[in-house]
């Protein structure tokens, strides 16, 4: 037996104060006399009677005591377990994250919990409702507050698990929400508990009603590659492959390196200490595109983090032109420092159809953005997408706003003087990085898809060529309008959005997905954002320009927080009392029926019973 609400024993004060008042009351007759002579003798009896009497047998008061102890007994919520939903309203909550693909024995703990939520919906009494929810990369309402067993099972039949993780705190965030709305509400979660993406927080959430916990699965013995890079060196391509063990048993195994048509190009025996991580070099692989990477541990519990691809790592060095009349000597040579760029110089303005990595447009401005990143250094008109409005003298020292944007991280302008700048008006998009005074000195942001950065003042204007952190602006300025190019998409895991940088002037892209779908690409300047599906693999990504195709790769593998297959109780606080904390279930989804309703029909029954013997003068 349980009880919900023990705070409620209080009212059985109500027991001795019904007994009280029987014994403060005076048990009188009446009778007819002949006579007022037997007044006197009247008076006197009643001068001796005391005010408390001997309690006597009485049946009233029994029928009400029971009464009284059936409703203190009702508000005290006693339940008595069951192997069904816990409450009228159970709210099921489905965990469908990576680790769920964990096996153990011939089934995994996906479907083990799934067949412990099937055997609820099987075992639903007259009455009793349930919400499905799924707790994915966002928590998703599947079927709510249904009696229909058939459309219940259909639902649990349509999950699966993904190799993405998944939002703890979202999903009891929306399942307490709904049994804070319902009445009578209880929540049941179905999961291993090992990717609580906000663990900490849990404590936080209370769940109105009842809560138990289903753990699937008791494994924690698993290893998986932690990490795969590769680069160029002097005698082929060398790999590094991080093998993580989340055991608390030593491991040994071995590592296998493919090429992209699954030829074996290196083999390597490792081992690995319980709860430790190794290292394994991998040295002169033959030159190629991409590499995968496969362990076979000995012991093992999830197969899905033994493969990982990579894609080599080159610097190479993207196309800059200078297009500077007047001729800018500090500029150029800021420029040419950076290393990673090539530039070119030149006086007139593009026509337009001209590609380049980035364009540095000092002291003009042209009609039409060209192909390219854009950095625009004293702007001097007006044209459609710059809302030039003349200029201004500096009367302030420059000041920055946002310290901790990478363009301006490290770069002091205490010591900068400016004598006079441009001013643009505000611009969608784009984000003042120094002030002096109300008047912005530098922007930055996204210009019609391109990125873009614009000092507003000359530099000939100014001191700041002569200070230190010019060449650390510059180069932070040529890192964040050039890496992109240079630098090899991704990795990524499932569920998080992807800056995939384009080609400028590519006129088609397709993205190819591990399993062949292709997706054309539509997307204008230099950058795509892509949310990332729950597919692990290798994608490419091929653009054709000018005729010639060009193929990128890039890795999606599933979240590291998933290796750790350890199982954990996920407990909440439960303003229903009594089953916040209950000990997790190990598939067998016991639950608890209140009797309250029972208890408070019975007490009425009583009253009844109690009013009729009153009528009869029993």
């Amino acid at each position: 037996m349980q009880w919900m609400a023990l705070g409620n024993l209080g009212f059985l004060l109500i027991v001795p104060a019904i007994v009280a008042l029987y014994l403060l009351k005076r048990n009188t007759e009446d009778l007819e006399v002949p006579s007022t002579l037997l007044w006197q003798r009247t008076l006197q009896s009643w001068e001796a009677v005391r005010p408390w009497e001997k309690l006597k047998r009485n049946l009233l008061l029994l029928l009400q005591l029971l009464a009284a102890v059936l409703l203190v007994l009702a508000l005290v919520r006693p339940a008595v377990p069951t192997a069904g939903a816990i409450a009228d309203h159970t709210v099921l909550v489905i965990d469908t994250s990576g680790s769920m693909l964990t096996r153990e024995g011939e089934h995994s703990r996906f479907e083990q919990a799934l067949d412990a939520a099937r055997g609820i919906v099987e075992r639903l009494s007259g009455g009793q409702a349930i919400t499905l929810i799924e707790a994915g990369l966002e928590p998703r309402v599947l079927v709510s507050k249904s009696t229909d067993r058939q459309a219940l099972l259909q639902a649990l039949q349509s999950l699966a698990p993904r190799p993405g993780t998944s939002d703890q705190q979202a999903a009891l965030s929306l399942a307490a929400a709904i049994t804070a709305t319902e009445p009578g509400s209880g929540v049941m979660w179905f999961g291993d508990g090992g990717t609580a993406r906000a663990a900490e927080q849990e404590s936080a959430l209370a769940v109105s009603g009842p809560y138990r916990f289903v753990q699937a699965g008791r494994a924690k013995e698993n290893a998986a590659i932690g990490a795969f890079v590769t680069q160029p060196g002097q005698g082929g391509t060398e790999g590094l492959l991080r093998i993580d063990n989340y055991g608390s048993q030593p491991v040994r195994g071995r590592a296998t390196i493919y090429g992209p048509e699954q030829q074996v190009l290196d083999v390597s025996e490792f081992a690995v200490e319980a709860g430790a991580s190794r290292t394994v070099t991998f040295e002169r692989l033959p030159a190629a595109p991409v590499y995968r990477a496969v362990i076979e541990p000995e012991k093992d519990g999830l197969a899905e983090d033994n493969e990982r691809w990579s894609v080599p790592f080159a610097a190479g060095k993207g196309r800059a032109v200078l297009v500077s009349p007047q001729g800018n000597r500090f500029l150029h040579q800021a420029l040419q420092s950076v290393g990673r760029l090539e530039v070119e110089t030149r006086s007139e303005l593009p026509d337009g159809t001209e590609r380049a990595d980035v364009w540095v447009f000092d002291g003009v401005v042209p009609d039409r953005l060209p192909e390219g990143n854009i950095l625009v250094i004293a702007p001097d008109r007006k044209t459609d997408w710059l809302p030039y409005t003349g200029a201004a003298a500096v009367q302030h020292r420059p000041e920055t706003l946002r310290p901790d944007d990478p363009l301006v991280k490290h770069v002091d302008w205490q010591d900068v003087h400016v004598a006079r700048t441009s001013v643009v008006s505000e611009m969608p998009g784009m984000r003042p990085l120094v002030k002096a005074g109300d008047t912005n000195l530098v922007l930055a942001g996204s210009l019609a898809g391109r990125k873009g950065v614009i000092v507003n003042f000359d530099l000939h204007d100014s001191d700041f060529p002569l200070r230190p952190a010019f060449p650390i602006f510059m180069q932070n300025v040529a890192s964040w309008l050039s890496s992109a190019q240079n630098v090899p998409i991704g990795p990524a895991v499932p569920g998080e959005t992807l800056a995939i940088p384009l080609t400028p002037g590519a006129e088609k892209r397709t993205l190819t997905y591990p399993d062949g779908r292709e997706q054309a690409v539509e997307a204008q300047g230099t950058t795509w954002l892509f949310r990332v599906p729950e597919q692990t693999g290798l994608y490419r990504l091929t653009e054709e320009v000018a005729g010639t195709a060009q193929v990128r790769y890039f890795a999606v593998h599933m979240d590291e927080a998933e290796s750790d297959i350890a199982p954990r109780s996920l407990t909440v606080g439960s303003s229903g009392a009594g089953e916040g904390e209950a000990k997790p279930q190990d598939g067998q989804a016991a639950g608890s029926r209140e009797l309250t309703g029972w208890l408070a029909a019975l007490a009425l029954l009583v009253v009844f019973a109690e009013w009729r013997v009153y009528q009869r003068g029993y």
